[in-house]
């Protein structure tokens, strides 16, 4: 068995001691033309291809994995140095294998810097997740760092002689590599005016997520406050694509808040008065975010800039908050049936004199016995109640309402048998009273429009 096994210590890090054996073991063994003595010389050159390409490949991955876009050197790049060398001291041509070689590899690198440069920060929002305002600053965060990678490699010797010797030989892919390097430096200015300004809303950010959700009003007006000035200084950051981004992933961020203090699996289980303000008080927090952002967009005036105007919020506010809007809307669903529950629960405690008190008395308590049932069996559903997407919750609604107002019309019609049966003026006032304990009809039937 031991003479058919290898064993030995895999390292923490795989891919990175796979890399180091490519680079170290690999690599040398079998680009070293001694070892290819017997080989045809045509096996010996795809040999020598393929251990370029495997050795490429590994470094270009190694750097993803890390978060950083590696450029791989061409094959024989020890022989640019030479050939720059030689040029220098006798202006001979330069061998076309080298040039080529050069070449292919700007192609390569084309397409790996094209691919960092067309990443938008909207990704995850097009992809239909749910970002928060933390993944933005992580995305500008990463790019600069990566854009910073990739322009201290274009200053290495080795490439600022490639270029070098692709001027000199006036090489139609000069030009290419020229406006790449453009374009890693005007996007690396932008990422580095991004990550200045957007620092101070990491703070901000943090100290929302660290607090109690009824907390967070208190710091809704400083973080819009930064927001504008982001926007009135910054040089990239002032644009409707950025600002919607993280405006957008910001909602992400109260909802999700929203959702772990409200708790679906409770709000409608637990006591309906404390379920009732903690639905009030949540709905407070996300209608004032609103209202601050109309706020500061119709006061932006205030944060001129030397003396300049600063560019107006124009975008229409639903490619903010079309999200928000239907999580409120959904919100506003369960106040009505929690304030619905509250009024019909005073039920309870009508009581009718007169000649047909006791029996009056009696049908209001079986309807408050039936709205019970109805209101247990609705609070028992098994589903998310604060899932927008969910449409079972709908529908239950829409009949939670339908048996509601035949409660409402059984219950119209008790009363007015019961102000019929009035015996004078004092016990005409005690039935208006009792019609009018919690104001039954105050929400009764009247769900937010779309429920």
């Amino acid at each position: 068995m031991k003479s058919c096994l290898v064993y030995g210590d895999l390292s923490y890090a795989p891919l990175d001691q796979f890399s180091a054996l490519v680079e170290e073991v690999v690599a040398p063994l079998l680009s070293n033309g001694r070892n290819h003595s017997e080989w045809p010389q045509v096996v010996s050159q795809d040999i020598k291809r393929h251990v370029h390409s495997l050795k490429t490949n590994v470094f270009v991955v190694s750097g993803q994995v890390k978060g950083k876009t590696l450029l791989p050197l061409p094959s024989g790049s020890e022989r640019v140095e030479q050939a720059a060398l030689e040029r220098d001291k006798r202006g001979d041509m330069v061998d076309k294998s080298v040039i080529h070689s050069i070449e292919s590899v700007v192609i390569e690198w084309s397409h790996q810097i094209r691919g960092v440069l067309k990443k938008d920060s909207s990704e995850h929002l097009l992809e239909g997740s749910s970002p928060t305002p933390h993944t933005e600053l992580l995305f500008w965060r990463n790019r600069y760092a990566d854009l910073e990678c990739i322009h201290s490699q274009f200053k290495s010797s080795k490439v600022t002689k490639m270029a070098t010797l692709l001027e000199a030989m006036e090489s139609s892919y000069y030009p290419a590599f020229r406006n790449m390097l453009q374009d890693v430096l005007a996007a690396l200015e932008e990422a580095e005016d991004i990550c200045t300004y957007l620092k101070p809303l990491q703070r901000l950010f943090e100290d929302m997520e660290s607090v109690e959700f009824h907390e967070v009003k208190g710091q809704i007006g400083p973080l819009m406050h930064t927001v504008c000035l982001v926007w009135a200084n910054s040089g990239y950051y002032n644009t409707p694509a950025r600002l919607i981004v993280l405006l957008q992933e910001t909602c992400n961020l109260l909802i999700q808040q929203a959702r772990v203090y409200l708790n679906p699996e409770e709000v409608l289980k637990g006591e309906v008065s404390e379920s009732l303000l903690r639905v009030q008080t949540g709905l407070e927090i996300l209608q004032l975010f609103r209202t601050t952002f109309e706020e500061r967009r119709d006061n932006l005036g205030q944060y001129l800039r030397n003396g300049g105007e600063v560019r107006p919020w124009d975008f229409s506010p639903a490619m903010v908050f079309s999200g928000l809007d239907r999580f409120i809307h959904r919100v506003k669903t369960i106040e009505y049936l929690l304030l619905t529950t509250v009024d019909l629960l005073k039920l309870e405690k009508v009581e009718f004199g007169g000649n047909r008190g006791r029996s009056l008395s009696q049908q209001v308590q079986w309807l408050h016995q039936e709205f019970l049932e109805t209101y247990k069996l609705f609070s028992e559903k098994l589903y998310d109640c604060l899932d927008v997407n969910n449409q079972e919750f709908v529908g239950d609604v829409k009949e939670f309402r339908l048996k509601v107002e035949d409660t409402d019309r059984r219950l119209g019609t008790v009363f007015c048998q019961a102000f019929d049966d009035s015996a004078g003026l004092e016990h005409t006032f005690k039935v208006g009273r009792d019609c009018c304990i919690g104001h039954v009809w105050k929400s009764i039937g009247s769900p937010p429009s779309g429920s």
